[in-house]
């Protein structure tokens, strides 16, 4: 079966930098959703930014991933999803579409401390590091806190841990 791997993390955690060693040790191919939103929607936000705008957006961006990544699949090309999976329901939904579709894709999570990862963001910021899309605030930090839900055990089931 060809590798499918979905990358769990809150904002700072390093998913993007995990994704890209992955990528490179497996030749598999990474749909980042940053880079897709930055394309295709940044430009467009609204002032002031709406979560309930972005989050519709984003969702679109998955299914159509999703979409190009089973074409991936189907030519025996290792995919990676680096599209945060913040949320349970998101996790389950993206599982649930790829099992239905007989692909089992693994979680790698990404549990780092929440200084941390605000160094890293901040260093990321500051210095427009290879994993920059677009600046996010500490207010945007701090908020994204407020949306990720750790894994549930059943999903840690199987995942591969990365603390760092």
């Amino acid at each position: 079966m060809t590798m499918l791997s979905l990358i769990v993390g809150n904002v700072g955690a390093g998913k993007s930098t995990y994704a890209s060693n992955l990528a490179q040790n497996t030749n598999a191919y990474i749909f980042s959703g940053d880079q897709w939103f930055k394309t295709l929607f940044f430009p467009d936000v609204p002032s002031p930014p709406s979560y309930e705008w972005a989050l519709e957006r984003t969702e679109r961006i998955e299914l159509q991933i999703c979409l190009e990544a089973l074409k991936m699949l189907a030519r025996d090309i290792p995919v990676i999803l680096d599209l945060g999976f913040f949320a349970q329901k998101q996790r389950t939904r993206v599982m649930t579409y790829f099992l239905e579709r007989q692909h089992s894709p693994q979680l790698h999570y990404l549990d780092v401390e929440k200084d941390t990862r605000w160094q890293r963001v901040d260093q990321r910021n500051t210095m427009e590091t290879e994993t920059f899309q677009f600046h996010v605030s500490r207010q945007t930090f701090d908020f994204c806190e407020t949306l990720f839900e750790p894994l549930e055990v059943e999903e840690l089931r199987g995942a591969v841990l990365i603390e760092n």
